[in-house]
């Protein structure tokens, strides 16, 4: 079995490439929930959408959120009433909110319900919340507090980053199935997402954290900056306000004790870093052959 550890940007492309070299029921995503909140319509947990709807084939991937060929329609009709939604929702994404809010409201767990979401779908490989408990991202700026959706949406990123940092329930943790899933694994990939909002999330739950350090020889990461600079989105701002180098070396060394491998891509400059195994090769993703070049490398490493 292979172990995922995904945000919604970045990792669903690799995710996209495994499904070409590996059997799908293979495949288990454990996916940031640190993004998730409540909206009015219905509970969004925009990395979970867009994984599931990766899987799926059904996800928008000019935008990676939301659904292929959706309309928004309610979207533009709340925005001409004077509605101050500056998420760009889609029909079909939207109903998918207001039914998980309705299952969670009638005591499902998020992690029931994704089951129940990846059934529907069609999608037969496992797809995990991190957590059935609450943990938030919290950007502080000079604007007050806020999430990663205010921040990088509703803002442009604009603001600077005082820190970054979590609320959680004093009992967070990782549920059952998906420390069963790193337990279990063969191979354990930590993708290429946001490694501060979307990875660091899942890292800091004890049973995950606990696991991934006992299992770190069988766990490779994938480095999100091409060129010292991020993928996509505002990972170097928050990087940088986190403590955490924007360099390969800084990468290695945030994932040190989780990953006894890293990819990088072939233009970064290296440094060895202790107890890490620095891999180089090209990890822009810009068509499904990039994908699956580098899903088959990955895990010819992790053989």
């Amino acid at each position: 079995m292979i172990t995922v550890l995904s945000g919604g940007t970045g990792t669903p492309k690799l995710i996209q490439g495994l499904l070409k070299v590996v059997d799908e029921k293979d495949l288990s995503v454990i996916v940031n929930t640190a993004e998730d909140h409540w909206l009015p319509h219905g509970y969004f947990s925009p990395d979970i959408d867009t994984v599931v709807y990766t899987l799926a084939g059904i996800v928008d991937d000019r935008t990676w959120h939301g659904i292929k060929g959706d309309t928004h329609i309610t979207h533009d009709v709340l925005r001409s009433l004077g509605s101050d939604e500056y998420l760009r929702i889609g029909d079909r994404d939207r109903a998918s909110h207001i039914w998980r809010g309705e299952q969670m409201q009638a005591g499902s767990t998020l992690s029931e319900v994704t089951r129940m979401q990846c059934k529907a779908l069609g999608v037969e490989s496992n797809v995990l919340p991190m957590s059935d408990d609450r943990v938030e991202t919290v950007i502080e700026t000079p604007q007050g507090a806020l999430d990663l959706h205010e921040f990088w949406v509703k803002n442009r990123g604009e603001p600077n980053v005082n820190k970054v940092y979590f609320n959680r329930d004093s009992s967070a943790d990782a549920c059952s199935d998906a420390a069963i899933a790193i337990r279990d694994a063969d191979r354990i990939i930590i993708g290429p997402s946001n490694p501060v909002t979307s990875i660091h999330p899942i890292l800091s739950l004890p049973r995950i954290d606990k696991l991934l350090r006992k299992h770190r020889d069988k766990t490779l990461a994938v480095s999100p900056l091409v060129g010292g600079s991020a993928f996509s989105g505002p990972a170097e701002k928050l990087m940088r306000a986190f403590g955490i180098d924007v360099s390969a070396r800084g990468i290695a060394k945030f994932y040190r004790d989780y990953a006894a491998h890293l990819i990088v891509d072939t233009g970064e400059k290296t440094q060895q870093v202790e107890d890490v195994n620095i891999y180089k090769t090209g990890i822009v993703m810009n068509c499904l052959d990039d994908k699956i070049a580098l899903a088959e490398y990955v895990l010819g490493i992790l053989l």
